[in-house]
């Protein structure tokens, strides 16, 4: 028998739960679900508790800790209560008390053992404690998708604030040229540079396909990691990370323009490192944050 910690990661179309050694938070029992993330709250709760189940199930002899859950924001994370609104998911769970739902479908977990962290913060907490971040002091971690999440760490710790931290480690909503940071360095961002150079909307998973023979796809990737270098380089100078972790959906094609992104930061001393754990970093976050690192 050990101990573990039932570790969620809740996106905006399916939800993933595993059982994470208390210890070594190494996971085992991996479980994926997809939810539907504008359908009722009701459903959306008792599939996550179904997911979890399952988890459990797969180890009759783990004694389950608590629960730790990687979510989204906007969200009340000392509280677990959600406060998503008019982002085309979750809606229907605005004001849900996660934390009750959940020892509700759970009724052996106490209420404070079940415990939230945002979701690009357990997925830079993960890369620090079994990813491409193990050893590194300083580290940036940025999840390049729809949106673009991000988190600071010091000595294996989140930062919200300090010298090169922007309020919250959020860089999402800086501005950028005549936007914000968010309008470049994302899917929509990426996209729009396609269409400006073809007149074609393609999602991102196309024009990285498409980069092998396409010159357009390739310059839109190639620009997006030019992009994303400038986005860094005054955080990076401010900050001084030893590494900066890229995740995310957009990062599984970072061959493309990772490169270009390096050459724009060749003055610093900052490494640019692939997440090594990708859908799994958030889970094995959600485990550390419950432990409290």
């Amino acid at each position: 028998m050990g101990q573990y910690i039932l570790a969620y990661d809740v996106g905006g179309s399916h939800a993933t739960a595993a059982l994470a050694n208390s210890a070594t938070l190494e996971l085992t029992a991996i479980h994926s679900c997809p939810l539907d993330s504008s359908g009722p709250a009701v459903a959306v709760l008792d599939a996550l508790a179904a997911v979890g189940r399952q988890a459990i199930a797969a180890d009759e002899e783990a004694e389950v800790l608590g629960i730790g859950m990687a979510m989204p924001g906007p969200f009340d994370y000392e509280q677990g209560i959600c406060y998503i609104r008019g982002l085309t998911k979750y809606d229907q769970l605005y004001g849900v008390n996660f934390r009750q739902e959940m020892v509700a479908r759970f009724p052996g977990i106490a209420p404070e053992a079940v415990r939230f962290v945002n979701d690009a913060r357990a997925s830079l907490l993960g890369e620090i404690h079994r990813g491409a971040a193990v050893g590194a002091r300083r580290v940036i971690g940025l999840t390049l998708g729809t949106g673009i999440g991000s988190a600071f760490a010091v000595d294996g710790r989140i930062v919200e604030s300090g010298a090169g931290v922007p309020p919250g480690g959020y860089i999402y909503c800086l501005p950028w040229r005549d936007g914000t940071i968010e309008d470049v360095i994302s899917s929509r961002g990426l996209q729009q540079r396609y269409r400006q150079a073809t007149g074609e909307t393609c999602d991102v998973r196309e024009i990285a396909t498409r980069a092998t023979r396409d010159p357009a796809a390739q310059k839109a990737m190639q620009d997006f990691g030019h992009a994303l270098g400038e986005v860094l380089l005054p955080l990076v100078e401010s900050f001084a990370p030893d590494v900066i972790v890229l995740g995310g959906a957009i990062a599984k094609s970072a061959a493309l323009f990772v490169r270009t992104t390096q050459t724009v930061l060749a003055q610093t001393k900052a490494r640019l490192a692939v997440s090594t754990l990708f859908d799994l970093a958030a889970i094995v976050g959600g485990a550390a944050a419950w432990r409290g690192v």
